[in-house]
């Protein structure tokens, strides 16, 4: 009985002493949590007062970025309205969205629409045809569009260059903005000088002519001469496939080459026996003064400098300063082969005209010595071509 009565005692104790560890626990764990749910508010406190005032930022930054997108977009809608090309929007379907000042006058002139917005672009009088259609279609393949179309304005025609540019978002076409340029002054002022241009070179050419028929009064055994020594200069030039510029320059030169012989006396020049060396170095002169009369007249190509050396030879043999291969300009290679057949075909007071054959056969003879390879491989072509000197 005693030691049940002991056991007892003893399990009642240690009942006892867990319902106080628990008790404990509990207390403890209970302050544990309202330590940590303290600490959890006062975090979730600065949390909240930190997203509130990040919050704030933001919206403030947002609020400036709105504004200034909003003033950027006024700029760019200011600067498209007043912008001198005429712009347009379409949309993927090709209707106008957007359209400013000038595209509303381009398109409005004489068609009597006054309304374009949601209209497809292919139904503009101006747009309405087959080519720009196809244009269009390039658009949405990604290919940028250029053309150009008349279009009425006021009681005047304006030529306008068109450019079209596609628009694509994420891979996906969108759209196309369309530039349109009044290119007609611009036009006109090209047709304007080209014309002035022209006239520029006929007056150039005329004066030559002239200077040409002065040269050639005092020579009547060689009237024609510089004619027919340009129609041969030129068939060369144009075998050997040289610039047009060249070419000009070939055919001015070729006309006055001779122009020199002003400075000759007639007696020389129609002396009907042969001249002897101190009459031929006076000839020989009317290079030079060839060279001082045109060198004072500042044309577009190097005449002054043609003449000069149209009686300079590949070997340093020429004249008046001995030039030798590429010191002698190709203009002047040209006119020296066809002065020197042309001379040789023609009657002169000293003997009477050797032929074509023995022309050539000079010039194919001393091809390399006297005279430029390639230019006397043109001048026989040009013959064997059919080529003949104007009567």
């Amino acid at each position: 009985m005693e030691n049940q009565i002991q056991a007892f005692v003893l399990i009642s104790s240690i009942a006892l002493a867990l319902f106080v560890l628990i008790g404990v626990y509990l207390i403890i764990r209970l302050k544990l949590n309202d330590i940590l749910l303290k600490r959890s508010e006062e975090k979730l406190k600065n949390f909240n007062e930190t997203l509130q005032y990040m919050v704030a930022e933001k919206t403030e930054e947002l609020q400036l970025s709105e504004k200034k997108f909003r003033n950027l977009y006024e700029l760019n809608k200011e600067v498209l309205e007043n912008s001198p090309a005429g712009i347009i929007k379409l949309n993927r379907k090709h209707e106008i969205d957007f359209l400013n000042q000038e595209s509303l006058l381009l398109l409005s002139s004489d068609n009597g629409l006054n309304n374009f917005l949601g209209l497809l672009i292919t139904k503009i009088p101006q747009f309405n045809r087959a080519g720009w259609a196809s244009l269009f279609n390039q658009l949405k393949k990604g290919n940028e569009i250029e053309g150009e179309e008349t279009f009425s304005k006021q009681s005047d025609k304006a030529i306008v260059k068109i450019k079209g540019v596609p628009i694509f978002e994420e891979g996906i076409y969108s759209g196309a903005v369309l530039l349109l340029n009044d290119n007609t002054e611009s036009i006109m002022a090209e047709e304007k000088l080209r014309r002035s241009f022209e006239m520029l070179q006929k007056a150039t050419e005329d004066i030559i002519q002239a200077m040409s028929y002065t040269s050639e009064i005092r020579d009547p055994y060689t009237a024609g001469h510089q004619k027919k020594v340009c129609e041969l200069a030129v068939a060369i030039g144009e075998e050997m496939n040289i610039t047009e510029e060249q070419l000009q320059g070939v055919r001015f030169a070729a006309m006055i080459h001779d122009i020199g012989k002003i400075s000759v006396p007639s007696d020389i020049l129609s002396k009907p026996g042969k001249i002897g060396i101190t009459e031929f170095e006076v000839v020989k002169g009317h290079s030079q003064t060839g060279y001082e009369l045109l060198d004072k007249i500042n044309f577009p190509w190097p005449i002054s400098e043609i003449v000069h050396q149209h009686h300079e030879r590949m070997d340093g043999s020429g004249y008046p300063y001995g030039l030798k291969e590429d010191e002698i300009l190709l203009e002047a290679k040209i006119i020296s082969v066809a002065d020197t057949v042309e001379a040789m075909t023609a009657h002169r007071p000293y003997r009477a005209a050797l032929g074509i054959k023995k022309a050539l056969k000079e010039v194919t003879t001393n091809r390399g010595k006297y005279f430029d390879s390639n230019v006397v491989d043109a001048c026989v072509s040009v013959f064997s071509n059919g080529f003949q000197f104007s009567e």
